[in-house]
């Protein structure tokens, strides 16, 4: 066998063996993944919603006269 050839054979037989290693690696990490990218994703949902409280109940009489948009919820 030359050494060209030999060369090429092992080159090719590490290429091979790291693809298939990959492969397999990605294919046991992908539920934990995906569970990782959900709770990201749950994460951010909750970041965008605003939370309100109710106005307190003696406000509201007090406030008409001096504004007359006035709001019946307070953003925290």
């Amino acid at each position: 066998m030359s050494t060209e050839l030999e060369i090429a054979l092992v080159l090719g037989t590490a290429f091979l063996w790291v693809t298939v290693t990959l492969t397999i690696l990605s294919a046991i990490d992908r539920p934990e993944r995906k569970a990782r990218r959900q709770e990201r994703r749950d994460i951010r949902t909750e970041k965008r919603r605003i939370e309100y409280r109710p106005v307190a109940a003696g406000t509201h009489a007090q406030g008409r006269n001096r504004h007359p948009r006035s709001r019946r919820l307070h953003p925290h």
